[in-house]
Parts: structure tokens; C-alpha cells; sequence
């Protein structure tokens, strides 16, 4: 019986607009905490071009905590997450995409820092 292959996350940003240059590069993960991070990241550097309305709908986005961990389950349970912003100029589409990966580029991968007590 063939196992089957590891999971990876691909993260992705899409405009249907006006974008500065250069837009964040696509992302392979093996932790989906890494590929939220790499959305998260994403959307902060795009802030200081928003304008006030968006800012405010980012920030509150960017602030949502559970918003995260849910989206972390989302993406352990196979689904994809997407993130999405409209702007005057366009709109932004964030994704981090589970997909399949051959074992052998997989140690190149991030992986997630193991989870430590704050005692």
C-alpha cells in the first residue's frame, strides 16, 4: 500500500488591480501556523497603502486572534483559508492552498517551532 504524501500549504496573493511593486512572492509551507503567518505578513505590508476605510477593516483583521486559530484548523483539516480586500485601486485575494509534496524536497520546508510554555 502506498503511503500517502506529506501535506504542504502554498500561499498565494492575487490583485485584480493596481498593485505596487513587487507584490509578496508565493510561499511553501509545511506548518499551516507558517502559511497564516505568511498571510498575515502579507496584509501588513500592504497597510501603509490603504486608505483609512481599509486600514481599519485590516487592522481589525490583523487583531482577530481566534480569527487565526480558526483558520489554522481550516487548513489542518484540508481546506484552503483566503483572506480577502477590497481597495479603491483593486482587490486582494490572500490564499494558503493544502496540497501534496513529494518526501524528498520536504526537509527544505519551514516547519513550525515547537510550542513552548510560558510558565
Amino acid at each position: 500500500m502506498n503511503a500517502p504524501l506529506p501535506r504542504a500549504y502554498w500561499c498565494h496573493v492575487d490583485t485584480d488591480g493596481t498593485a505596487p511593486h513587487p507584490i509578496p512572492e508565493d510561499l511553501v509551507t509545511a506548518a499551516p501556523g507558517l502559511a497564516m503567518t505568511w498571510i498575515r505578513e502579507s496584509v501588513r505590508w500592504l497597510t501603509p497603502r490603504l486608505d483609512r476605510d481599509a486600514f481599519h477593516r485590516t487592522w481589525a483583521w490583523l487583531g482577530d486572534h481566534r480569527g487565526v486559530e480558526a483558520a489554522v484548523r481550516t487548513l489542518r483539516r484540508g481546506q484552503p483559508y483566503a483572506y480577502e480586500l477590497d481597495t479603491p485601486n483593486a482587490r486582494w485575494r490572500w490564499t494558503a492552498y493544502p496540497v501534496s509534496v513529494l518526501p524528498y524536497p520536504l526537509r527544505h520546508l519551514p516547519i513550525e517551532p515547537p510550542v513552548r510554555s510560558c510558565e
